[in-house]
């Protein structure tokens, strides 16, 4: 299966860190729940670690669900089509589940739809489960934003193709679209912790980070 998006030259070694943090922790017939699944492409990771794991998919694009059922069929798959900026309103097939996650999603949602989103796993969690995040940190600090340049231009050596570019802090915030709104590391920092999750950066890569938290 071809990665849906091309233009990340670090997504194909931050997912594999996941997959394999769950695949290293998970036990046979374990639950987990991908919030904005579209067409599988993190589950099609998963399954290449682990093929024992109960799986629900959520997605808003009823045919990338449709995609993802034609390629992993039901059994031990559910495919959910639901709206994250109403998690409220998502039905899902259990209460509970050891393993959350959520690959490039946050980013098209409002700050107040995140911070629900991120109630809502924190209570689907099992005792023991692991919610993992992974997304877009907006960048903060126009000082260091020459820094976060170096790192774009040193992917692009690296991998033969950036991320993206800017020519100043003002050009990079200018360039954010309206249904693009990343969010701080501080500002997750507060929702996991209201949300009573202890919460830790286990990778980031200039602003492309993968959050880990576990209910307290």
């Amino acid at each position: 299966m071809d990665d849906p998006i091309q233009r990340h030259p670090t997504r194909a070694e931050q997912l594999d860190i996941m997959a394999s943090a769950i695949a290293d922790l998970a036990r046979p017939g374990d639950r987990l729940l991908d919030l904005g699944c579209g067409t599988g492409y993190f589950i099609h990771l998963l399954e290449q670690k682990r093929r024992d794991l109960v799986v629900t998919g959520v997605d808003m694009k009823a045919e990338s669900l449709d995609a993802a059922r034609q390629r992993f069929g039901d059994g031990r798959f559910t495919w959910v089509e639901g709206d994250l900026g109403e998690p409220l309103r998502v039905a899902l097939p259990h209460d509970r589940y050891r393993f959350v996650t959520s690959a490039l999603t946050f980013h098209d949602l409002s700050h107040v739809q995140k911070q629900a989103v991120i109630a809502r796993a924190a209570k689907l969690l099992t005792d023991d489960g692991l919610y993992l995040h992974y997304d877009r940190i907006r960048l903060a600090e126009p000082a260091l934003f020459p820094v976060q340049q170096s790192i774009w231009r040193r992917l692009e050596r690296v991998h033969g193709f950036g991320m993206r570019s800017a020519e100043s802090f003002a050009d990079y915030e200018a360039q954010i679209a309206a249904n693009n709104n990343p969010a701080g590391l501080d500002e997750y920092r507060g929702w996991f912790a209201a949300c009573g999750l202890a919460h830790t950066v286990i990778h980031l890569h200039g602003n492309i980070a993968i959050l880990a938290a576990v209910r307290r």
